[in-house]
């Protein structure tokens, strides 16, 4: 180990014996007496951290008034462009504007203009945080939970949905020879106390179990128990037409001839009677006004996927010639000829009938509910509509299958044929539920536009119109069979039914509007006022003192607002492609063109609330620094001496950041907590907070040598790593399946 260490490079010589040139003798001593990193950044460490807090700050004020932005459905594009790519080329398109028109400006000196232009927008844009920051502080959120107030256990089996609130129960009653059923019909009107009608028919021969089975219509119900098949009208239960499936044959029962078995579904239209059979095969039967209860055969047809066998979801006549059918195994739409032709290639030697539209339930699911009603996505309200002899035949029929896929059809009687109905592709209601126990098309609101009710897994959700978004969830039984809603003078209910044995539990209970999150946008007097009186006061105190504590109130405030705006109204996908767009402009805007230091700068100057100033220190004064800098520049006195003190930043100095470096992280932490499943939404966003976080802290390597860097790159890359740390641990691939599109 040497005993002293040697001369510096700038005590040698070269072999020709001169010395080393003086420059690099500077460079050498400029080395020697240079801070580390470390003691850099210690010096500087007020500042870091001050720009750390407001960082923090500004995406904490962001995620607290969220709530208010998410009530009010505030989407700069609505809630379908949170997923379509074009938005954000808009917005990148406005950047650039904005920044050349700043530039332009301040490049033919015409400050004056950008200074009280940039106020008539922040005027616009503090209102996005101070009107819904006023309205937190004073609306309830909470919500009182749903609870049951009366449980009541009824004899029957549930049939049917009867009307828009009301339910059918069948129960059998076994006789010395043959069986009855009751049918009731259960409704609002009396708060389902006792049945609204009831209508006794003759159910089976010698057959207590054989289900019954309803098809509704505009103006009746056709029953179907196996050997019976009537016909009641739908307001009074009044009977109005009857006929046996069945024939004696050597003292016993025996299907009627073309039949395999007993009617599992039967249809009525106009002069006919259409029977289905266990053997998927529907019949078509002649009737007659003149001679009640006599058939006459017509025709057969197979009706191959249905497997009736199983039962019947859902039966609805939707045209005279048009019949849903819907059972857990197909759901179809079937044309009701007149006539068969003769034997063909289908089930059984059968011609196959025609089938307009089918939908399967997925594999290894079944159909658990459907419903049939006005559609959500009509432009009409439902009167117009009502009142409308076109919109007369135009329905939406509504699927729920096991596998928790909610599925709508559109269909249009106008059009003829298969065009008649198409898959609505708007619906996106998949994992809303695992499995589906009941669909309803109801108006719950009397806004004169359809809702949904979609329960399963032990809840039942209210999909609000056109956007079909949970505007309220309420606990159900995990069995349940239906759920809607009641609404009888001005008092609204939720009537549940859950199937027990021959018994059915009907539970129900008021919904008040405390168990209803608020919904629409919030502006009530005094918290607008409040909101408005602060963004003047904040102005007016920009303009008669701009100092450094007034600028970055007003830019965390403006932050806060553009960050939960923007984090709304992108899906994380997008808000992600948004970022490296943006990192890389920022990149080249600061080391390419450098036009970004000079609209830096130019905003320095002005002491407009788009920057945020961290000063050093409690002695700086950013109104004393910026009018310095307007001075004209003094030439400093000749060096008194060589020697180089040690460079340290002065006391006075700040620190600057673009509000931009905090809006763009913030933002993918905004649209994590609105977007992502709520189950770990907040899990993910804090990674994303973490991760910025950690870009920050590479950035402040850079800017503690007292150099101008882009900082969205490292501030964005972050983040976006981050979210996808985040997001993978809690909800795997998920996290980037939003259906993007142009």
């Amino acid at each position: 180990m040497q005993a002293e260490v040697g001369g510096t490079m700038s005590d040698a010589e070269t072999e020709t014996g001169r010395e080393v040139n003086q420059r690099f003798a500077e460079v050498e001593d400029e080395l020697r007496h240079a801070d580390s990193l470390a003691s850099l950044m210690a010096e500087q460490w007020r500042g870091m951290a001050g720009m750390a807090g407001m960082f923090v700050a500004t995406i904490a004020l962001a995620l607290y008034i969220r709530p208010y932005y998410d009530v009010g459905e505030l989407h700069a594009f609505g809630a379908s462009g949170a997923t379509q790519a074009r938005y954000v080329a808009l917005e990148l398109f406005a950047i650039f504007a904005f920044t050349a028109l700043i530039i332009w400006l301040a490049r033919w000196g015409k400050q004056y203009i950008i200074k009280y232009g940039m106020y008539a927008v922040l005027t616009l844009a503090l209102m996005y945080t101070t009107v819904p920051l006023a309205h937190m502080l004073v609306l309830d959120f909470e919500i009182t939970p749903y609870e049951v107030e009366t449980t009541t256990e009824r004899n029957g089996v549930f049939l049917d949905t009867w009307g828009d609130d009301g339910f059918l129960l069948y129960t059998v009653s076994d006789g010395e020879y043959n069986t009855t059923v009751d049918i009731t019909a259960w409704g609002s009107s009396n708060d389902f106390a006792d049945p609204i009608w009831t209508v006794t028919h003759p159910h089976n021969v010698h057959e207590f179990q054989h289900a019954v089975h309803a098809t509704s219509s505009e103006v009746g119900l056709t029953f179907a128990s196996g050997a019976y098949a009537w016909t009641v009208n739908n307001a009074t239960g009044e009977l109005l037409e009857s006929y046996a499936c069945h024939q004696w044959v050597d003292d016993g029962p025996a299907p009627l001839d073309n039949m395999a078995s007993g009617c599992i579904a039967a249809v009525s239209s106009l002069d006919a009677m259409y029977l289905v059979d266990a053997g998927d095969q529907l019949m078509r039967y002649r009737t007659f006004e003149t001679a009640p209860g006599v058939l006459a055969f017509e025709g057969r047809w197979s009706i191959p996927g249905f497997t009736t066998s199983d039962g019947v979801v859902k039966s609805h006549l939707l045209d005279d010639d048009e019949w849903l059918l819907i059972t857990p195994a197909l759901s179809g739409s079937i044309l009701l000829e007149e006539t068969s032709p003769n034997l063909g290639p289908g089930l059984g030697g059968l011609n196959n009938a025609t089938y307009l539209m089918t939908q399967a339930p997925g594999a290894d699911a079944t159909f658990t509910s459907a419903d049939v009603g006005w559609s959500p996505f009509m432009t009409q309200t439902i009167a117009e509509a009502e009142a409308t002899p076109d919109a007369q035949e135009q329905r939406f029929v509504l699927l729920g299958a096991s596998n928790g896929a909610i599925t709508g059809v559109e269909w249009n009687g106008s059009n003829e044929g298969e065009d008649a109905y198409a898959v609505q592709d708007r619906m996106n209601l998949n994992g809303l539920v695992d499995a589906v126990s009941s669909v309803r098309i109801t108006d719950l609101d009397a806004s004169g536009y359809t809702d949904l009710l979609v329960a399963g897994d032990g809840e039942a959700h209210w999909l609000y119109t056109t956007s079909l978004i949970n505007r309220a969830s309420f606990p159900v039984n995990e069995d349940v069979q239906t759920v809607h809603f009641s609404v009888e003078d001005d008092e609204v209910h939720l009537v549940a039914l859950s199937g027990q044995d021959d018994t059915t539990l009907v539970e129900i209970g008021e919904l008040t509007p405390e168990m209803f999150p608020l919904s629409g946008l919030q502006l009530l007097l005094g918290p607008t006022v409040a909101g408005l009186a602060v963004t003047l006061l904040l102005l007016i105190l920009l303009v008669v003192h701009s100092e450094w504590y007034v600028v970055n109130t007003t830019g965390v405030l403006l932050g806060a607002g553009v960050c939960v705006m923007l984090g709304v109204t992108f899906v994380p996908v997008l808000a992600i492609l948004f970022m490296v767009l943006a990192a890389v402009y920022d990149f080249w805007a600061v080391y390419k063109s450098k036009h970004m230091l000079d609209l830096a700068d130019t905003m320095v100057g002005l002491r407009l609330p788009i920057l945020l100033v961290a000063p050093q220190d409690g002695d700086y004064s950013l109104i004393e620094e910026t009018e310095r800098a307007k001075q004209p520049a003094v030439s400093p006195p000749p060096e008194a001496a060589v020697s180089r003190p040690k460079r340290r930043k002065k006391r006075s100095e700040a620190m600057f950041m673009g509000l931009g470096d905090i809006i763009f992280p913030g933002m993918l932490v905004l649209s994590a907590v609105q977007w992502l499943d709520p189950s770990a939404a907040f899990e993910v966003a804090m990674f994303t907070l973490v991760g910025a976080l950690l870009g920050y802290l590479a950035l402040m390597t850079y800017v503690a040598r007292g150099k101008a860097q882009a900082g969205l790159p490292l501030l964005n890359g972050g983040a976006i790593l981050g979210y996808l740390v985040g997001g993978l641990l809690f909800l795997g691939g998920e996290i980037l399946r939003f259906n993007i599109t142009w």
